[in-house]
């Protein structure tokens, strides 16, 4: 099996681009991709979204075996009608030294079944690079514009200090009220080509991250607003429901 060894920048974002090449609009399980291998959490930049984000284990209370479930939902002005599924990231410990695991994942069960992987994982919780792949792909079938550039874009607000990106907040987890941190960002507000992003413009992300939880990741959202009436065009979310063992 081949696995990617990245340094903590390329956690996010350079991996996405292994997996992007393959076919259809979500991430395919057509061959053996590279995985998201993490190996250190240096480079982060203090105080800035992507050290709320990336700095810390989120694998670090993970079992040896066990499946992570999150609630996923799509929704806004501009859909139909919501769509509601799951995604369901398998871990397996890997045998040897390095105590990161092989995470298979099976993106929408219920309706449209794509499994993924396995990818590599030793730091970072691989719901993000759904997330992030299946984001840069609607904004560039949405715009025309390329994959690569929405990256770079992501990449370089995440590296830059903003005092203001962290809060903490408060959620509720099996019943429980748990302590929590809330990372938010608007890459687009000061781009360049506003324009041509159309809605996204002035698209807002968010990431609640908490030790409480399992995988470390509690809920990874974007968030759309139409330019002219405020409402929300598009939301997607996916939310950490259980751990099964």
């Amino acid at each position: 099996m081949k696995r990617a060894t990245l340094t903590a920048w390329r956690h996010l974002l350079l991996p996405l681009a292994a997996l992007a090449v393959l076919s259809g609009p979500l991430l395919s399980a057509a061959g053996n991709p590279a995985g998201a291998a993490t190996d250190g959490l240096d480079g982060l930049v203090p105080g800035s979204p992507g050290e709320g984000i990336y700095g810390s284990n989120h694998l670090a209370r993970m079992p040896d075996k066990a499946e992570l479930i999150f609630d996923y939902r799509f929704e806004g002005t501009a859909m139909e009608k919501p769509f509601s599924d799951d995604v369901l990231l398998d871990f397996t410990r890997h045998a040897g030294e390095d105590r990161g695991f092989d995470v298979e994942m099976t993106i929408f069960p219920q309706s449209r079944k794509q499994m993924v992987g396995p990818v590599s994982a030793t730091n970072i919780n691989p719901i993000l690079l759904v997330f992030f792949q299946r984001d840069v792909t609607h904004m560039s079938n949405g715009t025309g514009g390329s994959q690569h550039y929405f990256r770079n874009v992501i990449r370089r607000v995440l590296q830059t200090p903003d005092a203001d990106s962290v809060k903490a907040v408060t959620i509720d987890l099996d019943g429980r009220q748990v302590a929590a941190q809330e990372i938010s960002f608007r890459p687009f507000v000061g781009d360049n080509h506003r324009a041509q992003l159309r809605g996204f413009a002035d698209k807002t992300y968010r990431v609640i991250v908490s030790e409480a939880v399992p995988g470390g990741i509690y809920e990874v959202q974007s968030e759309t607003p139409d330019e002219k009436t405020g409402e929300v065009r598009l939301r997607e979310t996916y939310r950490f429901r259980e751990i099964r063992q």
